[in-house]
């Protein structure tokens, strides 16, 4: 059938399409729940890999909680991973549990090498849950907003923690805050000072955040994961070291350009 892109939305690597078409011509595939999945539920794939049409593969729930990189260079978090076999030609069609339920549609392979393009049972697929969120705003408005604080970091570890005697051993350092963000207008603060510590470079003298409404942040994907179900507009506390000082600051989430 001739499909209308309606709108796709790069950072997800989701698009939605309108095909005109007899609602009698068309079998909708039931929606599971993507939060209710668990490691070692069997799954199926359908696609078209390498081509071959309406190809079905079986294998189970590998991992949860992946982090892949999307088309526009930013991180899919929350991703379901998977050992079914999933080639090219896969992409874009469904990830079934055993009631036949969408979970998650196919997305991307890892291959352990460059140069290979085969299935070696690592499978990544988007949530359901995300797709659903994606499509609502795709069919609303024809684009997805992304909320952000708006800042660079960088990921302490116990090592500049000691060396640089700082009050936390794990945190975000603030490396950079954008102009107009949320982060600026709260008055977040990023480092001014870059140093090299053992070939690589850090920035420090700035805010150190040590959590996103309750959640620890050990690492930038942890930020992620902490908004990667607001919208831009709401509001996140953010717990962080300013010197020797913690305070808790209010941040008005922002649109993710790109």
């Amino acid at each position: 059938m001739k499909a209308k892109i309606v709108g796709f939305d790069e950072p997800t690597d989701v698009a939605l399409l309108k095909v005109d078409a007899d609602a009698r011509a068309l079998t909708p595939l039931d929606l599971g729940d993507s939060e209710r999945v668990q490691v070692g539920d069997a799954v199926v794939a359908i696609g078209n890999p390498f081509g071959l049409e309406r190809s079905v593969t079986a294998g189970i729930v590998s991992a949860l909680q992946r982090t892949i990189e999307s088309p526009a260079e930013t991180p899919i978090d929350r991703v379901i991973q998977t050992d079914a076999q999933i080639n090219q030609g896969n992409s874009g069609g469904p990830l079934l549990n055993a009631a036949g339920q969408v979970i998650g549609v196919n997305t991307q392979i890892a291959t352990g090498s460059a140069n290979e393009i085969g299935n070696v049972g690592i499978g990544f697929a988007v949530p359901v849950n995300t797709i659903r969120d994606v499509v609502t705003q795709l069919r609303a408005k024809g684009r997805v907003e992304h909320a952000e604080v708006g800042i660079g970091a960088q990921e302490l570890n116990p090592e500049i923690a000691a060396l640089f005697h700082l009050p936390t051993k794990e945190g975000l350092l603030v490396t950079r805050v954008k102009d107009g963000s949320g982060a600026a207008k709260a008055g977040i603060k990023a480092g001014e000072t870059q140093v090299v510590v053992a070939g690589e470079s850090w920035v420090v003298g700035g805010d150190i955040l040590i959590s996103a409404d309750g959640m620890k942040l050990a690492s930038i994907a942890d930020l992620r994961r902490a908004t990667v179900n607001k919208k831009p507009g709401e509001r996140m506390k953010l717990e962080l070291y300013r010197g020797e000082q913690k305070q808790t600051v209010a941040v008005v989430l922002s649109r993710r350009s790109g």
